[in-house]
């Protein structure tokens, strides 16, 4: 495999290192106290962040995906809470252009290209359906009400979620919810919600340990009518379009924990320089030297699979069946890529804390930030321990 970048994707590496090193930095620290600003997310949103997946017919930046996972480190090097947000507002604009009708695309991705929604939201949690996303119990009731769309035909949202990111950014959300009496996953559709329909309730933002900047809140839909035009693809196919757009998004979680092991890294390399003990800057014992050279390894190593993961999900975008739907899986690539980067980026940065020495437990320096909101990205589109199911599942022949 050739893993030589082509002169667009350095061209968009390096406009995304300057453009978060010189707009976003100054913010980071704020960012661990206070949500990020609606004028920041301007900023984001003119430059064309939050619609990157998006091709440039439809008014998006149009990278591919190895682009878009170079950009992500990029963001999460300076700024974690930056890096979610602008990861799950690609994840919604990805499945509008993949899974979305004409209609769709017009009235919801148009928001995110002109900015008029600065962010978009995934609904798929509940308080009784994490990892079991079969049990959701959000319902989407079918009605018949003049007014209600084109046939006067639509559907009742009822329910809540949690863990909601962007919820308090977004103009629409993307809902999981049940309209089918069938069993398991078969009866889960896709419905998109506005923000501003009667019964879209916003509830409490999360007190996280970490990404404190992002919004994470919890939401209820009490009798949410929708117009027929609002569901995603047809019913019961909710599941699989969530979990299409989880192999993406677990390749932008995998980018997320590797930029913030490469900030990390620099960070212990930095302090390991300049600190000195025993009359020598303690870059110069082995105890020290060999983190380093674990974690420059170990990163090297999450970079190489997530190339190989991202190179896939480009070759299944170009490679499309009569009924427009990819011919190539790159599902076995993208939990492995999630679960090696995000796990060994909780190493990284917890040996570049302890490299710091008591001052790491401070915030005075960055590394504190760097493991705190590392931490969630083990957790969420899938733990470690759903990954480790599904790459067994693939290995094994889906017979698990």
């Amino acid at each position: 495999m050739d893993f030589s970048l082509s002169k667009e994707q350095l061209e968009i590496q390096e406009w995304s290192r300057k453009f978060f090193e010189e707009t976003i930095a100054p913010l980071a620290n704020t960012h661990s106290r206070e949500k990020i600003s609606t004028t920041t997310l301007e900023k984001l949103s003119r430059e064309g962040f939050m619609t990157m997946i998006v091709p440039e017919k439809f008014g998006g930046l149009g990278l591919d995906s190895i682009s878009l996972s170079l950009a992500l480190q990029e963001i999460s090097k300076v700024c974690g809470s930056v890096g979610v947000t602008v990861a799950v507002t690609n994840m919604i604009a990805d499945i509008l252009v993949r899974e979305g009708t004409d209609a769709q695309r017009e009235k919801f991705l148009s928001e995110l290209v002109s900015g008029k929604s600065l962010t978009a939201s995934f609904c798929l949690t509940e308080n009784s359906s994490g990892s079991d996303a079969g049990a959701l119990k959000t319902s989407a009731k079918k009605i018949s009400e003049k007014g209600l769309g084109e046939n006067s035909e639509g559907f009742e949202i009822s329910g809540e979620k949690i863990y909601v990111t962007n919820g308090v950014f977004s103009n629409f959300f993307l809902v999981m919810a049940r309209s089918l009496d069938l069993s398991g996953t078969k009866g889960v559709s896709a419905f998109l919600v506005e923000r501003d329909r009667a019964g879209v309730v916003l509830g409490k933002e999360e007190d996280k340990m970490g990404l404190t900047g992002s919004s994470t809140i919890r939401m209820s839909f009490d009798g949410v009518k929708i117009p027929k035009e609002n569901l995603v693809q047809a019913e019961g196919e909710g599941f699989k379009i969530a979990m299409r757009a989880l192999d993406g998004g677990r390749i932008s979680v995998a980018s997320q924990a590797l930029g913030i092991a490469k900030a990390a890294l620099k960070a212990g390399v930095t302090y390991a320089k300049e600190r000195e003990q025993f009359g020598k800057p303690i870059a110069d014992f082995q105890a020290i030297q060999w983190k380093i050279a674990d974690a420059a390894t170990s990163i090297a190593a999450a970079e190489a699979l997530i190339m190989r993961a991202a190179s896939m999900k480009n070759v299944a975008a170009a490679q499309k069946n009569t009924t427009g739907a990819s011919v190539l899986s790159f599902t076995l690539e993208a939990s492995m890529a999630k679960l090696y980067a995000t796990e060994m980026a909780m190493r990284v940065c917890e040996d570049m804390l302890q490299i710091h020495g008591g001052y790491g437990y401070t915030k005075d320096y960055p590394i504190e930030r760097y493991c705190r909101d590392v931490r969630v990205t083990s957790l969420y589109e899938g733990t470690s321990e759903i990954q480790r199911h599904v790459i067994a599942r693939e290995i094994l022949g889906k017979t698990l």
